[in-house]
């Protein structure tokens, strides 16, 4: 597996379909470890994005052979210290098993087996095998399936590996390495970056710290500036449940930047999201708010008593998060609904029902 020399025609066109080849000198982007100076790892090699993901493969073709080393200790290197191995079988090739690979960090293996990958025909299949302690990830693998489009084919296995990646530090295993690492860090830094040299009072140092110590006006923090983060604003409360008889069930409502989710708190899963810029509208009472979205669809949500200022802090954050926001009313049938963005600007006045 690492002595060969060169990509087959089915190889290649199974790289091609995962990314870019890229000259690895000058190479600005994220390049896991190879040298983008010198062209000692290769002169070229393969990478890709995927939903904000910067992917750099190790490629055994484009990593350095040395004719005279069996064990090809330069590709060993790279690869056998990566988390996640694709390994691509073309016909014939004889059966792989992770047996034959002994290494402390590769925790998966995807086999994909070419039966035609020449363009314009294409038949893969794939496998996973993994560590014992690493947890399941998905998107699952579709039992006895044959993928037949490339690029359905590509956005699932990049889904697959990336996500094999973030299961992988969750082992027990991986956890205790990455542990040990940080506590070697901090023991480094600790008995080999520590002065033991007194600061020196005296001269301009005096004067700095003389000038910092004089009593300075403290800067207000400005009120409920949390409001303005992208990240994540959520609030416990009472959500009904129009499936079940319109029970209310306890939930966590979470408004972020782009996405507006609501979390059963007993179950722990989503049982709504959807964009912010989804939202057309709402109404408001003391403690209950109806949020309405997409073509009139709507969640309700109570507060307890005393809880009236959550209802209020998240019709702000929904204000916040559409600067563009208008008072409006549907011909009287449905009064207080705030809408914003091109529906209103639209001139639609459709009435709820």
């Amino acid at each position: 597996m690492y002595n060969n020399e060169e990509a087959s025609p089915a190889f290649s066109a199974f790289l091609e379909l995962l990314g870019e080849q890229v000259l690895l000198k000058g190479f600005s982007k994220y390049a896991a470890q190879l040298d983008t100076k010198t062209d000692s790892t290769g002169t070229h090699s393969l990478y890709t994005t995927y939903q904000g993901y910067e992917v750099m493969f190790h490629v055994s073709t484009m990593l350095p052979y040395m004719p005279n080393n069996p064990q090809q200790l330069l590709r060993k290197r790279h690869i056998g210290n990566d988390i996640v191995t694709i390994i691509f079988q073309e016909p014939g090739a004889q059966p792989f098993t992770p047996q034959n690979i002994r290494s402390h960090f590769q925790h998966f293996f995807f086999l994909v087996f070419d039966c035609i990958t020449l363009i314009p025909l294409f038949f893969l299949s794939v496998a996973v095998t993994r560590m014992e302690d690493v947890p399941s990830f998905g998107p699952p693998i579709p039992s006895g399936v044959t993928f037949r489009d490339p690029e359905n084919f590509r956005n699932f296995l990049l889904a697959k590996v990336i996500n094999a990646e973030n299961a992988a530090h969750k082992s027990d295993k991986f956890h205790t390495m990455a542990t040990r690492t940080r506590q070697e860090y901090l023991r480094d830094l600790a008995e080999n970056y520590v002065s033991s040299t007194p600061l020196d009072s005296a001269g301009k140092l005096n004067n700095l710290i003389s000038l910092a110590s004089k009593k300075r006006e403290r800067t207000k923090a400005r009120e409920r500036a949390e409001l303005d983060a992208d990240g994540a604003i959520a609030w416990r409360l009472l959500a009904q449940d129009f499936s079940g008889g319109a029970a209310e069930l306890p939930c966590a409502l979470g408004i972020s930047d782009e996405y507006m989710v609501l979390i059963d708190c007993s179950t722990k899963e989503v049982v709504f999201n959807c964009f912010c810029s989804d939202v057309i509208g709402w109404t408001l009472e003391r403690l209950s708010l109806k949020i309405f979205y997409g073509r009139g669809d709507h969640i309700a949500v109570r507060v307890p008593e005393g809880s009236g200022h959550d209802i209020t802090e998240m019709v702000q954050r929904l204000k916040v998060r559409v600067p563009s926001l208008h008072q409006f009313s549907y011909n009287s049938v449905l009064t207080s609904v705030y809408l914003y963005g091109a529906f209103q600007q639209q001139g639609n006045s459709k009435s709820f029902e």
